[in-house]
């Protein structure tokens, strides 16, 4: 028999070799404490490390990121600018190795590692891996990601009579051959849905696209004025802009930028005036699909919009508007379920809602998570590295967390909060976060929120620059005298083509004549009309669609395939 391999220690054993693990072991070392990484996989990037094996979930393979590059990349290695604003699957996987070449991460990385076991004995965190290698710690960082069992719970449920095809989108790379020409129903609304739309859009008869609960859009990159190139509309995220139209208020003075660039229309709701998918949840108070560029696929004839199904015998599916159609094949977007089966089982029964800032499990913070908040605009990976770095300063005794108790009052504190501002949503997505506003909290307890008003002091040219670019991480780095200089001359490459001073007097203009206000109610009056009787019968009449080919033009004209990043 083999002789077992010898245990190794580390300060902090980091489960998972993605994009959180990879920022999880980049602070740990920037603490100073000693890290290791393991991924099962035979290389690093996760998700965005593409495969066309169906039983491994990755990223599709022509699938973009959803967040611009500025709010997307690292505080202290910018994105290349050759690969744009909303960079590739092959773009971000290359960017995630150049960052373990610049921070020299691949000695503390251990590919083909995969966990068959982990457990906790005399303060010490045990990791057996597959080939018996042991790992020691006094510390240990789950980063395995949000992405990893699909829920496929509408089986033995609503589809459980349904006779055609039924898969998950985790099943999906590209289009698949066997569909051409086949009537497809999606069920759910998030980004994977709308690349399944473009990827099949041009290959089947029918796409029925079923959300039940309702969606908000916006597209990710807009112009929106004529003279202006097109932006990326997620750097609208000043710190002036957060104070004059804020993320917690809905932005308002702003929520028509979503109407007008994503739709067309200022009447529109939500992004996309579809009476089908409208719901009650305001604006920032419900989870946001980015790839909202997709609705100029939504013709009511090759791609229809649902709302919730009735019920689905044989193929034939009854949705609760007395509306039928019959599919081949239903494709399920209904995501996925966090599990944590290698933990012992006292870890596993704690979700992650009830781990202090959704990262340390209250009873025994050596545990932490990272990857796992997901945010309504913003980046999962902007919010990870502050995650990443909150737990390396307490890791490494450079910050404390509160007592056991005042932990745990924080947390049901917390998810009181989230409760009631997402209350309008399912919350599927028990970790879904407004992310400036959850960051903000965790840089504050760690330190590292940028102090404005000390910048204010020392560099007022310097502060004005901070406080009107666009979110990036590199803000969280001006604390440091070293990184100072470096951060607010990247701040000011951040600023190009964003929302300048006179922008901002729009906005507050608009806020002073309750423009949103005036917008909202003319959006009701036209979904009460939308879900007449008599204008389901007008729409089809040929004066209608001109008037409306008419009433499109602008979006033809300034949306429409120039803002498809």
């Amino acid at each position: 028999m083999e002789e077992r391999k010898q245990t190794v220690f580390r300060e902090v054993v980091i489960i998972g070799a993605g994009w959180s693990g990879l920022l999880a072991c980049k602070s740990m070392l920037e603490e100073g404490l000693t890290a290791v990484a393991l991924e099962k996989r035979p290389d690093v990037g996760g998700l965005w490390n593409y495969t066309d094996d169906p039983s491994i979930i990755t990223v599709m393979k022509n699938t973009k990121t959803t967040s611009s590059s500025t709010v997307t990349e690292m505080s202290d290695f910018p994105m290349p600018e050759k690969i744009g604003q909303f960079p590739k699957q092959e773009d971000v996987l290359s960017y995630l190795k150049s960052y373990c070449d610049a921070f020299d991460l691949w000695p503390h990385i251990r590919l083909g590692h995969c966990v068959i076991e982990i457990t906790k004995a005399d303060k010490l965190w045990r990791v057996r891996c597959e080939n018996e290698q042991l790992f020691e710690s006094k510390f240990l960082i789950i980063c395995t990601g949000s992405v990893q069992k699909p829920n496929r719970e509408l089986e033995h449920t609503i589809l459980r009579d349904f006779v055609g095809e039924v898969c998950h989108s985790s099943e999906l790379k590209s289009f698949v051959p066997e569909h051409e020409n086949k009537r497809v129903m999606l069920i759910g609304g998030g980004e994977t849905a709308s690349d399944i739309v473009e990827e099949y859009y041009d290959h089947v008869t029918r796409i029925v696209w079923c959300i039940p609960r309702g969606m908000h859009f916006f597209r990710k990159y807009a112009k929106i004025l004529p003279n202006r190139r097109p932006q990326a509309l997620d750097k609208a995220s000043s710190r002036v802009m957060k104070s004059i139209a804020p993320f917690t208020k809905g932005k308002p003075g702003l929520s028509w930028i979503c109407s007008w660039t994503t739709n067309g229309s200022l009447l529109a709701y939500q992004g996309h005036g579809i009476a089908e998918w409208k719901n009650d949840a305001n604006f920032f108070r419900f989870f946001i699909n980015k790839n909202g560029h997709v609705l100029d696929r939504v013709d009511y004839q090759r791609c229809v919009p649902k709302g919730a199904i009735e019920n689905i015998k044989g193929k034939r599916v009854v949705f609760c508007d007395g509306t039928e159609e019959s599919v081949d094949v239903i494709i399920q977007c209904t995501g996925f379920q966090t599990e944590f089966p290698l933990l012992p089982s006292k870890f596993q029964a704690v979700p992650l809602t009830q781990n202090y800032k959704f990262i340390f499990n209250v009873d025994d913070p050596t545990l932490a998570f990272v990857g796992y908040v997901r945010p309504v605009v913003g980046s999962i990976s902007g919010i990870a590295e502050i995650q990443s770095r909150f737990i390396g300063k307490f890791f490494s005794g450079k910050c404390d967390l509160p007592s056991r108790d005042q932990r745990l009052q924080s947390t049901l504190k917390d998810n009181d909060f989230w409760d009631d501002y997402f209350k309008d949503s399912s919350r599927r997505l028990g970790t879904l976060v407004e992310a400036y506003t959850y960051i903000d909290d965790i840089g504050s307890l760690c330190g590292i929120k940028p102090d404005y008003w000390k910048l204010f002091w020392r560099n007022p040219r310097a502060w004005r620059l901070a406080v009107f670019a666009p979110y990036d991480g590199c803000s969280f780095r001006l604390n440091e005298p070293d990184m100072e200089a470096w951060a607010i001359d990247h701040l000011r490459l951040q600023m190009e083509d964003t929302f300048g001073p006179s922008h901002l007097i729009l906005i507050m203009f608009l806020r002073l004549i309750w423009f949103d206000n005036w917008l909202n109610l003319l959006g009701k009056i036209k979904y009460w009309i939308q879900r007449s009787v008599w204008w389901k019968k007008m729409r089809e009449w040929k004066l209608v669609q001109t008037l409306d080919w008419y009433w499109q033009a602008p979006k033809r004209w300034l949306f429409d395939r120039k803002t498809r990043a």
